[in-house]
């Protein structure tokens, strides 16, 4: 006879990443998997296809601190990805970079613009507010000492995005100390409930049958192992990522955001890129591209040497070149460490194709049906 945890533990297969059923706002739901990155990709793919409708911010552990460690860290990674997404911050719902932190109407300001966009209503705090632009304007995390971490973490939610976020805690560590995966229980509880995000815990699916996680894993997702799987090549991931916001430079791309700037104030690019935006191919696939300018069917993608160094990124690159090209796109490739080092020259690259695409005349999109 089943138990009552196999009886609460829903089975998904491999090739059904993409359907997960994720937890209501608030709430927190456990995924066991024999590859917890196999998981992590497929909710980096979700969040993207979403099309604004959340976003993931992952935090990913190859060996579990203490409870109020665990906290503490959590909050610190929020807070250094809120201050790499300043000055643009709630969605870039409200944007006001011009707004100095030393100017002595400062404080009104930046009241009267929250009110005005309606932020007071999503429980922004104007006192937090304040204090952690003046030091995101110091350049440092928007941690202000004044404030409890529950009121941290809760305004530091809101300014990545004030929708409700795909918040996961990504653990690697099969053989946790004991009480650690008590403490991971609780901390996505109180992660949950103050910041009101989805929260999902990935884990390896050794751990299924423990008891330390017994709170959270009641509605508990098991993946299947899928015979034809392939391993993907072991790398190192990031500790903490998030998702790309449509339209936007990712806010953890330095190249990306570099070029952004630049682009913007060059006269005859300004205006043509966009980033972050969903392409379709004629074999049906969609792709997220860095910067795309539709009219003239131009792709930059910025790699980064971390996420495609591996034998698997480098055939999906050539998959997803391969049918772009066919579908009528130049796709230019420009390392990430060459765009940080000169970006001028970067600008001129994208230039010259922009001028070669206009020379040879634009694609009409009768002639790639």
């Amino acid at each position: 006879m089943a138990s009552p945890r196999d009886r609460d533990m829903a089975s998904v297969s491999a090739n059904e990443l993409d359907r997960l059923f994720l937890p209501a706002p608030s709430q927190v739901r456990v995924v066991f998997a024999p590859t917890v990155s196999e998981v992590h990709v497929a909710l980096n793919n979700k969040a993207v296809s979403s099309n604004g409708q959340f976003r993931l911010v992952s935090v990913s552990y190859d060996r579990l601190p203490a409870v109020k460690s665990l906290i503490d860290d959590i909050l610190d990674h929020l807070a250094h990805l809120a201050l790499a997404l300043f000055p643009n911050w709630y969605g870039d719902v409200i944007s006001f970079p011009e707004i100095d932190a030393s100017l002595p109407g400062f404080d009104s300001l930046l009241g009267d613009q929250a009110s005005q966009h309606g932020l007071l209503k999503c429980g922004v705090s104007i006192p937090w507010l304040k204090a952690a632009r003046r030091l995101c304007h110091e350049g440092k995390p928007p941690l202000p000492r004044e404030f409890t971490a529950t009121t941290q973490v809760a305004q530091i939610a809101l300014v990545i995005d004030p929708s409700p976020l795909l918040i996961a805690l990504i653990l690697h560590d099969e053989m946790p100390d004991s009480g650690a995966l008590y403490g991971l229980a609780r901390t996505s509880e109180w992660l949950a409930r103050q910041t009101c995000a989805r929260v999902v815990v990935v884990a390896p699916e050794s751990l299924s049958s423990s008891i330390e996680i017994d709170s959270i894993s009641f509605e508990a997702v098991h993946l299947s192992t899928r015979q034809d799987r392939i391993e993907p090549s072991p790398k190192k991931e990031p500790r903490v990522s998030v998702s790309p916001l449509i339209g936007q430079p990712h806010p953890l791309s330095r190249g990306e955001r570099m070029l952004a700037k630049r682009l913007e104030a060059d006269e005859m690019l300004a205006g043509l890129f966009r980033f972050n935006i969903r392409v379709a191919t004629r074999n049906g696939n969609q792709y997220l591209v860095d910067l795309v300018w539709t009219e003239g069917k131009i792709i930059t993608e910025v790699d980064g040497y971390e996420f495609h160094s591996d034998r698997g990124a480098f055939s999906g690159d050539r998959r997803r070149d391969y049918e772009l090209i066919i579908s009528g796109y130049l796709v230019i490739r420009l390392p990430q460490d060459e765009v940080v080092e000169d970006v001028g020259l970067a600008v001129e690259k994208i230039r010259d194709v922009v001028l070669y695409r206009r020379a040879s005349g634009l694609p009409r999109s009768e002639d790639l049906q």
